[in-house]
């Protein structure tokens, strides 16, 4: 007769390693994309503003058309560098998801925890070919994944066999 009781210890060492699976990387276009979102919500500002310094020649304005700059050129480095950290994992059990390069995390989705999936895509990612796919779990809105810049006959595959395997265990 098996113990109950028993809670046998695991060797960490010997679980398989995250790090070796294959990851996905996103298409050339989401840097593009995520360049053009920077500059709508960024650079733009830029010009505004130090237009209307110009304009007026407040040195407050010039201070913040700077402020403004400095976040533009930020931002930029960081989508080019955070780019090449973006990628996705899809195992026979789950669908795993890498971000970040200044603040890095990585989230795994057990297909047994799903409760449905879709895609989404917004006129700029329609402009651009990509689409948006979300995991929505049952462990809440906390637990739940969203894979932007995926292409969208892309996002479209992988939401029909993560929902066709989060059906396996409905």
């Amino acid at each position: 007769m098996q113990d109950i009781w028993n809670n046998l210890e695991v060797d960490v060492s010997a679980l398989p390693a995250i790090e070796e699976v294959h990851f996905q990387k996103h298409p050339i276009r989401y840097r593009a994309y995520r360049y053009t979102l920077s500059t709508i919500w960024l650079g733009i500002p830029v010009l505004l503003i130090s237009a209307l310094a110009l304009l007026l020649a407040e040195w407050w304005l010039w201070m913040l058309a700077g402020a403004f700059f400095f976040l533009f050129g930020f931002s930029l480095i960081a989508i080019s560098i955070g780019y090449h950290k973006r990628c996705y994992a899809l195992r026979q059990k789950d669908f795993s998801y890498r971000e970040g390069w200044l603040f890095s995390s990585m989230t795994t989705v057990p297909f047994n925890r799903i409760q449905h999936t879709e895609v989404s895509q917004g006129p700029l990612e329609r402009k651009y070919g990509l689409s948006r796919l979300h995991i929505y779990t049952a462990g809440g809105s906390s637990s739940d994944l969203s894979v932007p810049g995926l292409e969208s006959e892309e996002a479209a595959q992988l939401r029909d066999y993560v929902a066709r395997k989060a059906s396996q265990y409905a």
